[in-house]
């Protein structure tokens, strides 16, 4: 009591002495402000609020005994001290209570929250924050606003309050799109990305789309956002490097921006559009689409979220260019006129120093800027003023600072600033290791703890659970054998019978194609007898080719008939045809084939116009391709091109075709007939002359021709 006392004692001396001078003295605005900081730091520093109210109280009994001006104007002087730093401290107060409210709230801690929160003046934003309190219900537009107040403060962990915006947060069920509920979740989807995790903010983006796209986009208000929540999807392209994608989603988006004349969406997509023009490399472009969205920014009625960062990363590129140093200064002035990025700015002007000449008028507009007159005090006043900073970015203000007194000759000083920030650097990272295996080593000795109580737990009900088990696994087992004995004779004679229908079928099958072959024959033995009474040399020819398309079909039944896999193997149908063929038409000519298609088979309904296929182009080269008296010699192989299609190649060493010839278009019945088989096998044809004429089909098989159908 006695030390508080004389404490008084002193304090009221030294504003009597004050009071005592300030008439005697030439008063102005600028002694004004010294002594009012003078004041304002001894009230909070040295607890003398309650000293300067009585000292006030005391004047004025003064003034109403004195008739002089120049104590009345001291007397006002000392009563605006007192209502400004009385001010300053509950605005301060405000500010903290406000916060802590916020906070209690976010963990769910109402009561604590209710307690502080008659400290709170401003009327509206504390009715809000009583509604969350009392748990009544609030508008999605409260939400956003206590959401975004909780979103820009440091010392919240996002992860935290996007719990809260999925516990507390409902999707509306209304009929038109509420924007509100929409921003608040596009916001938790770019926190979460860039504070969280990749996942979490996909799910949420998951949920936010199928909101969103319920609505029709006619209306500006849904477009906007439908637009607006691109930003998610073009950061994942360019985290994957995908820069084509990622721009064409950018140019679409700013192409719907631009429509809808909204400035703000234009400055989101440009900005993204500067991540993907750093992949590429495009210094001068990100530079040029930066100032752009600057230049919009002044278009609007207040600055976008991206402002400052855009303005931040306008700084990076002109320091990595190098020049335009007036235009680099104006932006860090900028940013310096920001309470919030004010801070930041100490290592930007360092490194713009480190960057003048030591005669830069530039370089002495920064020193006067700060009150000083060398780079060593400039690097001073940035250590003291940064000295709030985290330690990476006080390392940035060292280290740039360590850069500045190089450049202006002050090596002595740059290295031990060198060797600061050196040690900063250790630090940080001896911190975080040792936090992190303290945080390991405590993990898991937790969870050793766990294991052995969980595992006496386990023990003491592991033998009973044990013995029943091994119970009713022993009554299981009983009863599946059993079950399966039953199944496995009802199997087995199911199977028998299944077997007998089975060989019936195929034996039903055969005689099918048996029968089939026999009808193709008596049809190819019709048509023989017939030919003989033609004179007729052109119906004569028609009813050859007839014929042989007959055998062409009957070979195939011949051949399945005969094989039990109910495939055709092609390397000795080709063989057979051919003798067909030859017969026919080269008794005078010698023909020398060629067959490749070892291990190609096919069933019936690829196989019927396959063979028809070769017949007709076969019976194209005997008839007009081979020579008496000439190496004739005719090619045909088969193979598979791909998964999904063969290929057909018949070749001859005939005149070939005429030169302007399609097949496509050909009139005649053969190869028109050619072209409507090659379609009914999902293939093309092409033909050309090399050494003769030369066909070359592509089709697939009856699986591939199902899957495509």
């Amino acid at each position: 009591m006695q030390k508080l006392m004389e404490l008084l004692s002193l304090e009221r001396k030294r504003i009597t002495d004050l009071m005592y001078l300030l008439p005697r003295l030439r008063l102005n605005k600028h002694f004004f402000f010294k002594i009012f900081k003078t004041l304002k730091h001894n009230m909070f520093k040295r607890f003398s609020f309650f000293i300067y109210y009585a000292v006030f109280l005391k004047n004025i009994y003064v003034v109403l005994y004195s008739n002089k001006l120049s104590r009345m104007r001291l007397y006002l002087l000392t009563l605006v001290c007192f209502l400004v730093v009385n001010s300053y401290g509950q605005n301060s107060s405000k500010k903290k209570y406000s916060n802590l409210v916020e906070e209690f709230i976010l963990e769910k801690k109402l009561d604590s929250a209710s307690y502080y929160l008659d400290s709170i003046i401003e009327v509206s934003y504390k009715n809000t924050l009583n509604k969350f309190i009392k748990k009544e219900n609030l508008s999605y537009k409260e939400y956003y606003s206590f959401i975004a107040k909780l979103g820009n403060r440091q010392s919240v962990k996002y992860k935290k309050i996007s719990d809260f915006i999925n516990s507390e947060i409902k999707e509306p069920k209304d009929k038109n799109i509420n924007l509100d509920y929409a921003e608040i979740k596009w916001t938790q989807v770019s926190k979460l990305r860039d504070e969280v995790g990749l996942d979490e903010a996909s799910a949420i983006q998951k949920d936010l789309e199928k909101y969103i796209n319920q609505f029709e986009d006619n209306k500006p208000e849904v477009l906007k956002i439908k637009t607006k929540i691109r930003t998610h999807p073009i950061v994942m392209f360019q985290i994957e490097k995908n820069v084509k994608k990622g721009k064409e989603v950018i140019a679409e988006s700013l192409d719907i921006a631009k429509k809808l004349n909204d400035k703000e969406l234009q400055i989101i997509f440009l900005y993204h559009l500067t991540d993907f023009l750093i992949i590429e490399g495009k210094l001068q472009e990100y530079i040029e689409v930066s100032e752009k969205s600057l230049a919009l920014e002044k278009e609007l009625p207040r600055h976008s979220n991206y402002y400052y960062s855009i303005i931040e990363n306008l700084i990076d590129a002109y320091a990595y260019k190098g020049g335009n140093n007036e235009r680099v200064i104006h932006l860090i002035n900028i940013l310096y006129t920001n309470p919030a990025t004010k801070i930041h700015t100490y290592s930007l002007y360092a490194k713009i120093v480190s960057r003048l000449d030591k005669k830069s008028t530039i370089k002495e507009d920064i020193l006067k800027k700060f009150n000083v007159e060398t780079v060593p005090e400039l690097t001073s006043k940035f250590m003291k003023l940064g000295k709030n900073l985290n330690p990476n970015d006080f390392f940035q203000v060292i280290n740039e600072s360590s850069a500045a007194l190089a450049k202006h000759g002050f090596s002595d000083l740059a290295l031990r600033y060198k060797d600061e920030a050196i040690q900063i650097t250790q630090k940080i990272y001896s911190q975080d290791l040792s936090k992190s295996l303290a945080n390991y080593k405590t993990e898991q000795a937790v969870k050793e703890k766990e294991k052995e109580i969980t595992h006496e737990k386990e023990k003491t009900a592991l033998y009973g659970i044990i013995a029943l088990l091994a119970f009713i696994l022993f009554i299981i087992t009983l009863l599946v054998l059993r079950k399966i004995k039953k199944q496995s004779k009802q199997l087995s004679e199911k199977n028998k019978i299944i077997e007998e229908s089975l060989k019936e079928k195929e034996l039903l099958v055969k005689e099918v194609h048996h029968r089939v072959k026999n009808n193709f024959q008596i049809v190819s033995s019709l048509l023989e007898l017939q030919t003989k009474g033609i004179e007729d040399e052109k119906a004569l020819e028609l009813a050859n080719e007839g014929k042989n398309r007959v055998k062409s079909m009957a070979l195939i039944h011949q051949k399945l008939y005969q094989n039990e896999s109910g495939l055709i193997d092609f390397d000795e149908y080709i063989k057979l045809l051919i003798k067909e063929l030859s017969s026919m038409y080269s008794s005078t000519n010698k023909v020398d084939t060629s067959i490749k298609s070892q291990n190609i088979k096919f069933d019936v309904d690829t196989a019927i116009p396959l063979g028809l296929i070769i017949n007709e182009i076969i019976t194209n080269s005997y008839k007009y391709a081979f020579n008496k008296g000439k190496d004739n010699s005719l090619s045909i192989s088969i193979e598979k091109a791909t998964e999904d299609n063969y290929k057909l190649v018949i070749e001859d060493n005939g005149p070939g075709l005429e030169k302007n010839f399609d097949v496509k278009k050909a009139k005649s019945l053969g190869l028109r007939l050619v072209n409507r088989l090659v379609k009914q096998l999902h293939g093309s044809v092409k033909q050309s002359n090399t050494a003769g004429a030369k066909f070359e089909i592509y089709f697939k098989d009856t699986s591939a021709r199902q899957l495509v159908s």
